[in-house]
């Protein structure tokens, strides 16, 4: 029996369907199918699945399909605690999961049996799923491809500090292959001389300053040749605050980077040449104060926009209100006093909107800014203390989850708009008052 089911790397809030075939559905008893998810190491499946599934009707397809995407949707943990970093990271654990599906089906007897038996059993290849969409003209079961989850180009004012997520592929298939062609030369008895002989794999993560000064970070089979699900994502801190952090414990010469208007993060291979790459410009801001807000992008991975210009505040209270009585009854009849409190308020709850503007950005960011509408998880920076001392930044700030207001957006082009500026609202998700 023929099983087709996701693969490589996909994303658990589009459908995901696990299909099969039923070319003798017409005999078909039952089928049972029992879905399997897990974090950490790929050969620690647990015993039990999360869901089952069983069926004894319906099968009226030649090919029957089930959709497990919204059976792996809440057992996705969306942790904060590497939003940003001074070092290079793995990802957060329960950010990706491996999932597994075995199915079994019954047959009416063993003449029907496609493998002449009366049961066929199997289970699908293992996959990564990730807490992502793929979009409608990518076809279904989309592959996230990567090696960059996100938009290849971004605006960071000078105290943004995050990290930029790099998906290495399936242990052993992906970036990190050039180490699996090693294991298999030895393991046949032959030797290597050095890496850079082979032109596949992730050799060197450089950062390109726009003087064109670089440095660059030659990449160990420790950053890449990890086989936790969480470990096929990396994160390479990236703003400024965290990258120049990284750069001076490393003892890199090149320009620092705040004093770059923009410089690119490339992966190269064996032989230099560059995989992907993703270029931030460092926008000064003299005049507002910067509002930064992180998401849950398409790729599942944590995300971020910067509104450099106007924001403006709006308090919104809610409130309940009764008739109470008034004054007191004595031997001298009723009386009561002007300060008596005859309609009252109670249960006051105040909740702040905000409106943010990006500032002149590319006609590339329609894409960031559907994929920050979209997202199902936003975290607004507040108490931003990131400093400069000497070359290295003290990096303190918090985060607090708000929601996108705005459910409409044009998305600009330059041959219309001339200059490309984002307005969105966003509201605070609890109320000051934390009554809820």
């Amino acid at each position: 029996m023929a099983v087709i089911s996701p693969q490589g790397l996909v994303a658990a809030r589009s459908p995901l369907f696990f299909t099969w075939d039923g070319s003798n559905r017409d005999r078909l008893d039952v089928m049972q199918l029992e879905i399997y998810a897990w974090s950490g190491e790929k050969t620690a499946r647990p015993s039990t699945p999360i869901y089952t599934i069983n069926r004894s009707s319906g099968f009226v397809d030649f090919y029957p399909t089930a959709d497990i995407a919204p059976l792996l949707e809440n057992e996705f943990i969306n942790r904060i605690s590497k939003l940003h970093n001074d070092s290079i990271v793995f990802n957060s654990p329960d950010s990706q999961l491996f999932v597994q599906i075995d199915y079994t089906l019954d047959w009416f007897n063993t003449e029907s049996a496609p493998l002449g038996a009366g049961t066929d059993t199997g289970s699908t290849e293992i996959f990564i799923a990730t807490y992502g969409y793929g979009k409608f003209v990518e076809g279904a079961n989309h592959k996230i491809q990567g090696p960059f989850l996100q938009e290849k180009m971004r605006y960071a004012y000078e105290k943004d500090a995050f990290m930029l997520p790099i998906y290495l592929g399936l242990q052993g298939e992906g970036l990190d292959i050039i180490y699996g062609y090693r294991d298999r030369v030895i393991a046949d008895g032959g030797s290597v001389e050095a890496l850079s002989c082979c032109n596949i794999g992730l050799a060197n993560i450089k950062v390109l300053n726009d003087d064109g000064t670089s440095y660059q970070y030659a990449v160990t089979e420790a950053d890449v040749y990890e086989t936790k699900a969480e470990e096929r994502v990396l994160l390479f801190p990236s703003g400024i605050a965290n990258l120049s952090n990284w750069k001076a414990n490393q003892g890199y010469g090149g320009t620092a980077p705040y004093r770059t208007n923009y410089y690119d993060v490339q992966l190269l291979d064996g032989f230099n040449s560059v995989i992907d790459q993703v270029r931030i410009y460092n926008e000064c801001e003299p005049k507002y104060d910067p509002v930064s807000l992180y998401f849950v992008n398409r790729y599942g991975t944590w995300d971020y926009v910067t509104f450099l210009k106007r924001s403006d505040v709006d308090l919104n209270l809610e409130k309940e209100t009764y008739r109470s009585s008034i004054g007191s009854a004595s031997a001298s009849g009723y009386t009561w006093g002007t300060q008596a409190r005859g309609i009252r308020s109670y249960n006051h709850e105040v909740t702040h909107k905000m409106s943010l503007n990006t500032g002149f950005v590319s006609e590339d960011y329609a894409e960031v800014m559907e994929q920050l509408l979209m997202s199902e998880y936003v975290l607004m920076v507040y108490d931003r203390t990131t400093e400069r001392s000497g070359s290295e930044y003290d990096i303190s700030q918090s985060q607090r989850a708000v929601n996108i207001q705005t459910n409409s957006l044009r998305l600009q082009k330059h041959i219309n708009d001339r200059t490309i500026n984002y307005s969105i609202d966003i509201e605070m998700a609890n109320p000051e008052n934390a009554m809820i």
